[in-house]
Order: structure tokens, then C-alpha cells, then sequence
């Protein structure tokens, strides 16, 4: 088995003049993901954590953001009935990560507190 993990932090004031433009919101975030943050009592931590989580997926992918046709709408975070943030792929990023191992799971853990908001990323190859 191989382990790739990624992390980013981010500072929620810079996502939270970034969200001021509807522009920056549709290249960066899914539909559902906007629906989600802009639902939040402090919708750019929110915002701020699922870039993080985009920023953190490259760096435990190795490529980078925008590399290889990559975006940040490649990747996207969900909620699980239960609230706990479950990475998504397009099928795009799913090819590039299977490049790295045929078999992959994904794992994300988003948080934020007073300035920052960060989050990391495992992707398990087997």
C-alpha cells in the first residue's frame, strides 16, 4: 500500500473577499458546494476549508493545482448524512489519480478556527 497525504491552510479573510466575486465562486465551487457554505452562519470558513481541501488533494496527488487539465472543480467535497466531508472526484481526476495506483480510497478532514481554515487529504493506493 502506498500513503500520499497533502494539507493547506488557508486565511479565511482572503476566501471571503475572493467569494465577493460571483466569478471566482463558479470556477472554484460546485453548485453544491456553494449551496452548502452560502447555508453556514460563516459561510467563507466554509468556503475557505473546501479550497483548502482542493489545494491539500493536488499536493497529496503530486501535480499541483491546475496541472495535467486539472481544476478545482475536478475535485469537490460532499457531506455524508452524518456531516462528515466525503472527497469526490470528476472522472477526469479519477483517471489521473488511478495513473498513481489502479485501487485508491480518499480520505478529508476540513476545520477552521479564527483566521484559518485547513484541511488535509489521504489517498490510500493499494
Amino acid at each position: 500500500m502506498n500513503v500520499r497525504v497533502g494539507t493547506d491552510v488557508v486565511q479565511i479573510d482572503r476566501i471571503k473577499r475572493s467569494i465577493e466575486k460571483e466569478s471566482f465562486v463558479k470556477k472554484v465551487f460546485t453548485a453544491a458546494e456553494t449551496a452548502y457554505a452560502t447555508g453556514k452562519a460563516e459561510p467563507a470558513a466554509s468556503f475557505a476549508a473546501r479550497f483548502a481541501a482542493k489545494e491539500a488533494f493536488f499536493k497529496a496527488l503530486g501535480t499541483g493545482l491546475y496541472t495535467q487539465g486539472m481544476g478545482p472543480q475536478d475535485v469537490w467535497i460532499e457531506n455524508a448524512d452524518t456531516g462528515r466531508p466525503v472527497l469526490k472526484f470528476s472522472d477526469a481526476a479519477e483517471k489521473l489519480i488511478r495513473q498513481q495506483g489502479q485501487n485508491f480510497t480518499a480520505d478529508v478532514s476540513l476545520a477552521h478556527d479564527g483566521p484559518v481554515a485547513i484541511a488535509t487529504v489521504v489517498l490510500f493506493f493499494f
